[in-house]
């Protein structure tokens, strides 16, 4: 679980090697602009981000306008896998000091690459010495 970010380096330089093939291979033409036409419908989206897959959904009334929008993010995928890496650290170490166990938990959750705003203020633990 702790190697993602060696495995991220490499996938970096990975991405960077095809991004210059590509970059060598583009032909630029002119071309029209799409004119789209107004209508209603739903558009779904599905891109390959960072932190995982990437989803979006809109829908459009008959003017075009956007009447709804969804985004499923891949920190929103990955919390129940980072719940139960949690829950079965928490059950298997409770023996260790608070300080040790806040900071594996602080581990196991940045390991899943979470957005900001996850990754900022997301631990409280409430210690229950019963």
């Amino acid at each position: 679980m702790y190697d993602n970010n060696l495995a991220q380096a490499i996938e970096i330089l990975h991405c960077v090697d095809d991004a210059i093939d590509i970059l060598k291979s583009i032909r630029i033409v002119n071309e029209k602009p799409v004119v789209a036409t107004r209508k209603a419908g739903v558009g779904v989206g599905v891109v390959e981000a960072p932190r995982g897959i990437l989803y979006h959904m809109a829908k459009t009334d008959e003017n075009g306008i956007l009447i709804d929008y969804d985004v499923i993010v891949p920190t929103a995928q990955n919390q129940i896998n980072i719940e139960n890496d949690l829950k079965k650290f928490f059950n298997e170490n409770l023996y260790k000091e608070e300080k040790e166990l806040k900071l594996a938990a602080e581990q196991i959750i940045r390991a899943y690459d979470p957005c900001m705003s996850c990754a900022t203020n997301f631990l409280k633990i409430e210690w229950d010495k019963k």
